[in-house]
């Protein structure tokens, strides 16, 4: 079994960072998270919502800030709110406490106002951040990774080289007894028969084509438009990528070949290791999907990008790969690995394994490019209204692989 040196946290988990987060808790309190951030070094989650919200965007709003402070990336957690907003600050110390995480609080109003909390914030992040520098990295197991694996800017070599790789990955992620997420599912139709059939079960295969037959109608009633006419994009067309169902089948080779253990809601825990189904339909950018891993409790992801994209995420790294030799020595300052060597003859095993091997180094703490450019990226995905009346978002609690 490979070994990594990680963080273990009180509830099982391993985190791969050490991360101290300063936490927004309504769009009031954003300019004043992001001074404490950059004054402090620590990573804000800033976002638009937290107040005159409905029932079920408050509470995904919820989820996705208390899964941030409970991600196995995090040791810690400074919440700054205003004083007056929907969120409850108390709800969210409770969940994140509850987690084994070190965790703070400010109200501006209290504080006297804006400087005032800038002033306290700071004061006590630098003390979360004393407590982070004395944890120390220990042997774990590779069986505690979680991976996220997603796509983006995609073009030909996208499925040729950059996710037929990710797949290969993946199959040694599982081998290892890790646990890979795929959620992207507005980029199945066309393929969801084949994604069925390598459901671990019958009653699994019938759940993925009944989601998808479900989000065919969906965006049909809500838009009036069949999902084709929005996907693929225009950049991905520019990248010689001519339909849905060609997309969909370059997509789904991210998952590789281990059996698909079952279909997750957003934030409903990872029962036991596999491979596991987001049924993460927030209609944008790459973003969505990437901090959907993130609530999941994923503690890395890997991006393949044919055209190439900075996106990373606030609280894991996010490791950039592309199949297109082009994009790589255009864009070496965004992407951590090579796989057009595939289209250059090399084998897609060789290939996966040498991104197996770069998933070790980074979870044993070496920084990809993203977090070197400081792409902080945590954008809260929203559901389309038609599909909110129906689904259970798991509000208060945290995606984690339960141990046995």
């Amino acid at each position: 079994m490979k070994t990594i040196s990680a963080y273990r946290r009180p509830d099982g988990r391993i985190g791969l960072r050490n991360h101290v987060l300063v936490i927004s808790l309504v769009s009031c309190s954003n300019a004043v998270v992001s001074r404490i951030a950059q004054a402090t070094g620590a990573v804000p989650i800033t976002h638009e919502f937290g107040c005159v919200e409905f029932e079920e965007d408050h509470k995904r709003t919820k989820l996705a800030l208390i899964s941030a402070g409970t991600n196995p990336n995090v040791y810690g957690a400074l919440l700054v709110g205003l004083g007056c907003e929907q969120t409850s600050m108390a709800d969210l110390l409770l969940a994140i406490s509850a987690a084994g995480k070190h965790v703070e609080a400010i109200l501006i109003q209290k504080e006297g106002g804006v400087p005032e909390a800038v002033a306290r914030g700071i004061e006590i992040v630098k003390g979360l951040q004393e407590g982070a520098s004395r944890q120390e990295r220990i042997p774990c197991g590779a069986e505690g990774l979680v991976v996220g694996v997603q796509c983006g800017g995609s073009d030909w070599t996208t499925a040729v080289a950059g996710n037929t790789v990710i797949g290969a990955m993946s199959d040694l992620v599982i081998a290892n007894g890790g646990s890979v997420l795929m959620s992207e599912v507005m980029g199945f139709p066309g393929s969801e028969h084949i994604v069925a059939a390598n459901a671990v079960n019958r009653e699994v295969g019938l759940q993925i084509l009944e989601m998808i037959s479900d989000l065919r109608s969906e965006y049909f009633e809500l838009y009036g438009q069949p999902i084709q006419e929005v996907n693929p994009t225009p950049g991905n067309k520019a990248g010689g990528i001519t339909t849905l169902v060609e997309k969909s089948m370059g997509n789904i080779k991210k998952m590789g070949n281990a059996p698909i253990q079952g279909i997750l809601q957003l934030g409903e825990p990872i029962p036991h290791p596999g491979l596991w189904v987001v049924d993460n339909r927030a209609q944008g950018p790459d973003p969505f999907n990437i901090t959907g891993f993130a609530i999941q409790g994923a503690n890395v992801a890997v991006f393949s990008s044919g055209r190439g994209s900075p996106v990373g995420c606030a609280v894991m790294p996010v490791i950039k790969i592309t199949g297109n030799p082009e994009t790589f020595e255009n864009l070496r300052s965004i992407i951590d690995f090579n796989a057009g060597l595939v289209i250059k003859g090399q084998s897609i095993s060789e290939t996966g394994a040498a991104l197996y091997d770069l998933l070790l180094k980074v979870a044993d703490g070496e920084l990809t490019k993203s977090e070197l450019n400081g792409n902080l990226e945590y954008t809260i995905p929203r559901e389309p209204a038609r599909k909110k009346r129906q689904a259970h978002c798991v509000a208060g609690g945290f995606g984690h692989v339960s141990k046995k």
